[in-house]
């Protein structure tokens, strides 16, 4: 009896290496984790990781969030502390306080050069994590977006996003107009009453998360500076110039208004380092292959929020 059970021992790591590479396969993991490896020896010169976060901003679940701490813990684990670490990040945006968990996570793996990759997207928070790399690569058709925190409101049993900026705009325009109508000597009533539906403490909420986003780019860019050299008053001048530049909704109008990389350049340089890419450069077409390929995964059914992969690790939220 010995003998057929140690037959079946040995069998069963085959069926089980089989099962996963059909699993595999199924997924497109190995392709894209060879991808990976492409990616990451093109310049033998200059070696470098790649840690893929690509989000299926169709799916409800695709905001940045505390559950890919883990798995992106999980994907960094790995690498150890390598030299040069890029992210390439696809995402509509999310928290602002996760944005900056991430990046400490990816520059405490990084003792050279960080750098945040974007093939289509990384709008809101995902700008934000742009911001906290030392250069931001980008190809002709990647966009960062202002970094305006977001709240969700529901409006006739709809729920949407709507600027946290809007809100404290809202009200700063009706303050005005019950000082303008009372140096006018007419009546405020309208406005007041108006004023009275604002809630202070959401307001006050609203400034705090504008002040956070602000506060978190300053932070990272002006340190950013010094450590290039720059004087602290220097480096926080120009550090509050992009920021400007970044959250000004007056001027973007929408949340969603694209920043190509043409404008960065000349809005952000030289405080931010922004690497432009060609259509027919090889590392761009390697990107993009390599995000059409995350994108079609993630929308294959069932339909998944996430991907985060390296070319050791994978894996997906729904």
């Amino acid at each position: 009896m010995a003998e057929p059970q140690n037959k079946q021992q040995r069998l069963q790591p085959h069926l089980t290496r089989v099962l996963h590479e059909m699993q595999q396969a199924q997924q497109g993991t190995k392709g894209r984790q060879e991808l990976i490896r492409r990616i990451e020896n093109l310049d033998p010169a200059e070696p470098r990781r790649l840690l893929v976060y690509v989000a299926n901003t169709d799916h409800p679940a695709s905001a940045v969030g505390p559950a890919e701490i883990v798995p992106l813990g999980d994907a960094l684990a790995p690498m150890g502390k390598v030299k040069n670490l890029d992210l390439m990040i696809h995402t509509f945006g999310g928290s602002g306080e996760i944005a900056e968990k991430i990046v400490e996570m990816c520059r405490s793996h990084c003792a050279g050069e960080f750098r945040v990759v974007v093939p289509n997207m990384a709008k809101s928070a995902g700008t934000l994590i742009a911001l906290g790399a030392d250069k931001i690569v980008m190809g002709y058709c990647s966009e960062l977006g202002p970094i305006d925190p977001q709240i969700r409101i529901v409006v006739s049993n709809t729920p949407q996003l709507v600027s946290a900026w809007t809100f404290i705009r809202a009200r700063d325009v009706l303050v005005e107009k019950v000082n303008q109508a009372l140096a006018k000597h007419e009546n405020p009533a309208a406005y007041l009453q108006q004023l009275a539906a604002i809630d202070p403490i959401f307001v006050t909420h609203c400034d705090q998360l504008m002040t956070f986003a602000r506060k978190l780019g300053q932070k990272w860019i002006a340190g950013r500076l010094q450590a290039s050299g720059a004087q602290p008053k220097e480096a926080e001048q120009q550090a509050d110039r992009v920021i400007q530049f970044l959250s000004n909704v007056a001027e973007h109008i929408t949340h969603g208004r694209l920043i190509l990389a043409k404008e960065l350049k000349k809005h952000a340089e030289p405080p931010l380092h922004v690497v432009e890419l060609t259509e027919q450069d090889e590392f761009w077409q390697l990107l993009w292959e390599l995000y059409v390929r995350c994108e079609v995964f993630l929308k294959s059914a069932p339909p998944k929020a996430k991907l985060i992969e390296s070319s050791d690790v994978s894996m997906t939220l729904s």
